[in-house]
């Protein structure tokens, strides 16, 4: 009997309200793909929460380690947004003409020495220093981030 009632305590629902949070980045007044969105909790020790831009510059958001769709708990987050790329370089397989050769060795220097290219300004990836801020409410949340790449 004592295994079936840890079991069940152990299954609750208990924890914080979560609810559907989505909305969109944009770069510049255009959409920004590919960059992650990410709430930070302000003055607590809760679970942040974050989502990657679509095409459209669509997002939503999910809670550190849950299930897909969980939702965000409801609070006062600070928001970072950030987006890096790195340099791409080719593949050089066996049957390249390039394989074994000085090239192939120059292009292996290369990519091991890229710096990745940083889209969205430090400013917006740094907690301290985004000016972004949301408050999820019960209900469906939907923010807008305008970001620009001048950092103002």
């Amino acid at each position: 009997m004592s295994a079936l009632a840890v079991f069940s305590v152990g299954c609750s629902q208990s924890g914080p309200a979560v609810e559907y949070v989505q909305g969109v980045v944009t770069l510049d007044g255009a959409p920004l793909e590919g960059a992650t969105v990410f709430f930070s909790p302000k003055g607590s020790a809760g679970k942040g929460a974050a989502g990657k831009t679509q095409s459209d510059g669509s997002f939503t958001l999910n809670t550190q380690g849950a299930k897909p769709g969980a939702g965000t708990a409801v609070g006062d987050y600070s928001v970072t947004v950030s987006k890096i790329e790195m340099p791409e370089f080719p593949d050089i397989s066996e049957d390249d003409p390039r394989y074994g050769t000085p090239e192939q060795d120059r292009l292996e220097q290369e990519a091991a020495n890229a710096k990745p290219k940083v889209i969205v300004p430090e400013k917006y990836n740094n907690s301290e220093t985004s000016p972004f801020t949301a408050k999820v409410e019960s209900g469906s949340n939907t923010f807008t981030f305008d970001i620009s790449s001048e950092g103002k």
